[in-house]
């Protein structure tokens, strides 16, 4: 996804829609999941871990929260349903991540505090430069194309197959050998070749 996209705002809601999903239309509901389902699964990738399977399942949850929340009349502002399936979105996320979060101790915060300074964001910035430089430099064209597509760009896998007419039941086999040629740059420049 392109920097200040906002995937609710295209995504807009007619106003009668939400009184229609109030008043029992099964059909208005089936509408609201086709307008809002792209967005949430971008909003939701977004706030993911690359690869996390969890997405489709906090998508479901997000899209079912919210038609539960309007049946029962709970969002009466059609212009405020955009915002709210974005942050419905957002905290369904992030209450997953904190779900899985381990406890941490006093000295391990004390240890990330430590990781906020002023040279450690020059320094991802830096690495973040290095890494979009590799990039540009891999040789294989459709390489190139489907990693900034698909991590930086965000966009689905469907998206990514069409416009790359990749074959979706070969996708992942193509994003991995892509990966694997980039991790292979990435060691030839010194970056993450581990133990």
């Amino acid at each position: 996804m392109s920097a200040g996209y906002e995937p609710m705002a295209a995504a807009g809601a007619e106003p009668d829609l939400v009184a229609r999903i109030a008043g029992g239309d099964r059909a208005a509901e089936s509408e609201f999941v086709r307008r809002f389902e792209r967005g949430v699964r971008a909003l939701v990738r977004r706030h993911c871990r690359p690869g996390d399977p969890i997405v489709d399942d906090l998508v479901q949850d997000v899209l079912a929260g919210v038609i539960e929340r309007l049946r029962v009349g709970a969002i009466h502002d059609s212009a405020a349903l955009p915002g709210y399936v974005q942050a419905a979105a957002v905290y369904a996320t992030t209450a997953e991540y904190r779900r899985r979060r381990p406890t941490q101790n006093d000295s391990t915060i004390e240890n990330l505090a430590d990781g906020d300074s002023p040279t450690a964001r020059l320094e991802a910035t830096q690495l973040s430069t290095m890494l979009r430089t590799l990039l540009a430099e891999m040789p294989v064209a459709r390489d190139r194309e489907i990693l900034a597509r698909f991590y930086l760009d965000e966009q689905d896998k469907d998206e990514v197959c069409r416009a790359l007419d990749i074959d979706p039941a070969h996708f992942h086999r193509v994003v991995f050998r892509a990966r694997e040629r980039f991790r292979t740059l990435l060691e030839q420049a010194g970056i993450g070749g581990g133990p």
